[in-house]
């Protein structure tokens, strides 16, 4: 009896593995043309530059400590892949956490109710740049254009006629 509970037991786990992805299922996903856009992917060239540092400089103070190559490129290669996989999270982070502000803006812009038609919004950090443009729905007729922030070219021309 036990022999038949282990059977079924043994099956009802083969069958589940079958329905799952394998790793050499993922391993056909990737394609060459994948690490040729590396570059494009956002906080990803900076993310492996500070990657890269990180692993030559420990690897090497590894290497000068322990003189074994094999341990210095064991290190050098775990430092590489931790500082790289922190920079991109971290860079991820910063850039949420910009857009999230942006977005504030843009929405705390549309409540004032000030008449704006587009709105553009550069952003140069150290982790890459942006250009957004947002362009708003204007507003009603009614409000007058001289309550608008911002002084338009016409008035600056009427002053100087005067």
């Amino acid at each position: 009896m036990d022999n038949n509970n282990t059977t079924t037991s043994a099956s009802a786990s083969t069958t589940t593995n079958t329905n799952q992805p394998t790793f050499s299922d993922a391993l056909k996903t990737i394609k060459v043309e994948d690490f040729s856009n590396v570059g494009k992917i956002p906080c990803a060239r900076n993310a492996f530059l500070y990657g890269m540092g990180a692993g030559f400089g420990i690897g090497g103070v590894r290497y000068i400590v322990k003189r074994s190559v094999p341990s210095a490129a064991n290190w050098a290669v775990a430092a590489f892949c931790g500082i790289s996989a922190i920079a991109f999270e971290l860079c991820h982070m910063d850039r949420r956490q910009k857009l999230e502000r942006l977005h504030l803006i843009v929405k705390e812009t549309n409540s004032r109710g000030e008449q704006r038609r587009r709105m553009v919004v550069d952003e140069q950090g150290k982790n890459g740049a942006f250009h957004v443009v947002v362009d708003t729905p204007p507003q009603s007729s009614d409000s007058s254009s001289s309550s608008s922030p911002l002084p338009s070219s016409s008035s600056s021309s009427d002053k100087d006629q005067q």
